[in-house]
Parts: structure tokens; C-alpha cells; sequence
């Protein structure tokens, strides 16, 4: 009985997230394509300062969060004139990457004290060479990591200097080359040093659920709600309503 309940939540699981895969779904550029057309966007973003956030993480993580929203919103409408192709289980990283060497301008940015929040908003100029540039260094970083020694891999220390798009497309890597238990691993470390911030849990949450840990897929996705990630509560939500046996992991 025990078994056939874990089947049914996996199927569920399963079904949901081929769902936001086709409702999320966005390409990248065509490899023939030589257009140079660019987006000129506005973005923001709040982050949820922790207790033991510097001033330089803090806007780190923010500063990232409007920038990936406009590398998102770009390659939405660039594709409406026929120039991209699907970059399937690497999109994430390339995205990340991308959104990491992004140029842009501060509009506005101001700290909410109430609220123990940061704001931001930016302005910036994407352009199609940006997502070939964010392409390009996801191999190279990926080629880097092929040479990781087997302490390395083990430890899975995470870098010295703050770069949240370099830092999370490395957890994503692994999860497209199914090195789930690395993956987690990585993960942990990455979590002690960025303990607010949502990406961290929610990319956990996709590692638990591959390795079939669901009460740990559960907490994870929690908390990444807790902490302002909309899509983490929507996950959870949709969850619930598809089988109720999963509030257990919900209390």
C-alpha cells in the first residue's frame, strides 16, 4: 500500500512539472540566425534581507533577481519574431549566466526597513549575443568542472566571491547530468552561504524529488515560498490539490 501511494505521488509530481515545462517553456536563438534586433526593458525585484546578510549579498541577490527577470522577459518576446530555438535542460543555466554579465543602468533602489527588504529597479539593453556569450561560458564552466578532483566533487566548496548566476547554474549543470547526491550536496554548502535566498530551496526541491526524498522536496519548497518565491507556492498549492496524502509534508 505504502508502495503504490510513493507511485501515485511520483506520477502526480511528474505530471505537474511536465506541465510548468510546457507552460514555461521559453527558446533561445537560432544558431543561423545573424540578427542583432535588441530589447530595451525595466525591471525590479525585492529581496527578503536575512539576519545575517552583508549589505554586498543582499544587493547581490537582488541586483541578480532583476536582472534574470529581464533575461526572461527578453527571450519571451524575441521569440515572437522566429530567431530562437529551445535550449531544453540547459536553459536554466545559460539563463543564470546570461543574467550575470548582463549590462544595465539602477533606476531606482532603496532599502524598506519595515519590511527588512531590498529594492531595485534596473534598465536594460539585451541583446541576442547575450544568450550566445551566457552559452559559451556554460561550456567552458561545465568543461572546468570535468576536471574536479574527487575531493572537490565531495566538498563541493562554493566560490569566495559573490556571483549568485555563476553559483546557481552549477547546481543545474548537475542536475541535467543527473548528479543528483552532487547536486545536494553542492547545494548545502551554497545554502550556508546564501541562507535567504528562495533559488537555493527551490533548486533543492528538484533535487529531492528526483532522488524520491518527498518530505524533503516538501520543506524545501516551503521555504523557498516563505521567502517570496511565487512560483515555489504555486507548486506547493497545485501539489496539495492533486493528492491530499502530501499535507502531512505541509504541516
Amino acid at each position: 500500500m505504502r508502495i503504490e501511494v510513493n507511485m501515485r505521488i511520483k506520477i502526480i509530481i511528474t505530471c505537474l512539472l511536465s506541465a510548468t515545462l510546457l507552460l514555461n517553456w521559453v527558446p533561445c536563438f537560432a544558431e543561423e540566425s545573424k540578427n542583432e534586433d535588441t530589447l530595451a526593458l525595466v525591471s525590479d525585484y525585492t529581496y527578503k534581507i536575512g539576519s545575517i546578510d552583508s549589505q554586498e549579498k543582499y544587493e547581490s541577490l537582488c541586483l541578480f533577481g532583476a536582472k534574470y527577470k529581464a533575461v526572461v522577459l527578453s527571450a519571451k518576446y524575441l521569440n515572437h519574431i522566429g530567431l530562437l530555438k529551445n535550449y531544453g535542460k540547459k536553459q536554466k543555466e545559460i539563463f543564470c549566466l546570461a543574467a550575470s554579465e548582463l549590462k544595465f543602468s539602477i533606476i531606482e533602489k532603496r532599502l524598506i526597513e519595515k519590511e527588512n527588504s531590498y529594492y531595485i529597479k534596473i534598465k536594460t539593453t539585451i541583446k541576442s549575443t547575450d544568450f550566445i556569450k551566457g552559452e559559451i561560458k556554460n561550456i567552458k564552466l561545465e568543461e572546468e568542472e570535468k576536471h574536479f578532483s574527487w575531493q572537490e566533487e565531495m566538498g563541493q566548496n562554493v566560490y569566495r566571491k559573490i556571483d549568485p548566476g555563476q553559483e546557481l547554474s552549477r547546481a543545474y549543470r548537475y542536475f541535467r547530468k543527473r548528479d543528483w547526491r552532487i547536486a545536494i550536496i553542492y547545494l548545502d554548502h551554497l545554502e550556508k552561504k546564501y541562507p535567504n535566498w528562495h533559488e537555493v530551496y527551490f533548486a533543492k526541491a528538484i533535487g529531492f524529488y528526483a532522488t524520491n526524498n518527498i518530505k524533503a522536496m516538501m520543506t524545501a519548497l516551503k521555504i523557498s515560498c516563505s521567502l517570496g518565491n511565487r512560483e515555489a507556492c504555486e507548486d506547493i498549492e497545485g501539489l496539495l490539490q492533486y493528492d491530499e496524502s502530501l499535507k502531512i509534508y505541509n504541516d
